[in-house]
């Protein structure tokens, strides 16, 4: 999924008034070896979805919470 589609995605659920912690947010395990194919936190483990939010802007934007949750020591 492009950059752009994936903000526009998150822009529509925040314009529909879903928040983002209406689910709580979760890691997989650090001996996971199965991932889904969306950007989500769920579908990542916490290292990388750590990495991803220090070198990708537009998921950090898009997920502030997540990210301050995956790169706290």
């Amino acid at each position: 999924m492009s950059c752009s589609m994936n903000f526009l995605l998150v822009f529509l659920v925040n314009l529909a008034g879903i928040p983002e912690t209406a689910e709580p947010i979760q890691f997989l395990p650090d001996d996971a070896q199965v991932s889904c194919r969306a950007i989500l936190p769920q579908c990542f483990r916490r290292e990388d979805w750590a990495r991803l939010c220090q070198t990708d802007q537009s998921i950090l934007d898009a997920h502030p919470l997540a990210c301050r949750r995956a790169l706290e020591p």
